[in-house]
């Protein structure tokens, strides 16, 4: 009887296989948009904070050229009350002095103009694509959901059949049955096609022919490995 167990298991295995095939890669599609979603969330995020940056460090710039302005009225104001050619030489040196580190505060405001206006367009650039993309995660999530509950109950009810043929298979042989069953894409158990291996059409010896059709022991391709069986004697 474990030849009839081993290929109503092997006919159970064929039809879970058939149920993940139905949901084909859409699992793996949907992780790999999943952490693409996480991805670009993470990225925006952080351009988001630099802009946040960047605003306050353009206030600050605003405000410390503003003070330089200041500080140069109020230089210039004093020229008037100079009453040498040295006080006159220390203010306008110190004048100087400030209108460089104006233009110096400028320039790097300049900067930080173009880099807010540039993460501001890829701000704008990556909400899109993450609209798109979460839109897009959306609808397979959708359908892997619906694809999951639908073969949900049939799913559990050959998992409940699978362990009770396993249970009545010497684990010996289930051991073998699960290594074929991971080296030849999951089909272990295969007829005699004529006087071949159902799986890879090798030649069966005469003596293992008859031995597979009288049910005598149990018997493997030497090719593929793959177990033989006489499909008219154990199809019920």
């Amino acid at each position: 009887m474990s030849m009839e167990n081993l290929v109503e298991l092997q006919g159970i295995d064929t039809k879970l296989k058939d149920l993940n095939d139905l949901l084909g890669d859409l699992p793996s599609k949907v992780e790999g948009l999943n952490q693409q979603e996480e991805s670009i969330k993470h990225s925006l995020q952080s351009k988001k904070d630099r802009v946040k940056e960047l605003e306050v460090e353009l206030h600050k710039k605003e405000v410390d050229i503003s003070q330089l302005d200041g500080k140069v009225d109020s230089l210039k104001d004093q020229l008037f009350l100079v009453t040498n050619n040295k006080q006159y030489d220390a203010l306008m040196k110190e004048i100087d002095h400030l209108k460089d580190k104006k233009s110096v505060s400028e320039n790097e405001t300049i900067e930080l103009l173009d880099e807010k206006e540039e993460l501001i367009k890829d701000v704008e650039s990556m909400e899109s694509e993450l609209t798109g993309l979460s839109e897009d995660l959306s609808e397979r999530r959708q359908k892997l959901e619906t694809a999951i509950s639908e073969s949900a109950d049939e799913k559990s009810i050959l998992e409940k059949e699978k362990q009770v043929r396993k249970d009545k298979i010497d684990q010996n042989i289930i051991s073998v049955y699960d290594r074929v069953m991971d080296a030849r894409d999951g089909l272990a158990v295969v007829p005699i096609v004529g006087s071949g291996c159902g799986g890879c059409g090798a030649h069966i010896p005469p003596q293992t022919l008859t031995e597979v059709r009288a049910k005598t022991g149990m018997h493997r391709c030497d090719i593929c490995g793959r177990f033989l069986y006489n499909e008219e004697k154990v199809v019920n």
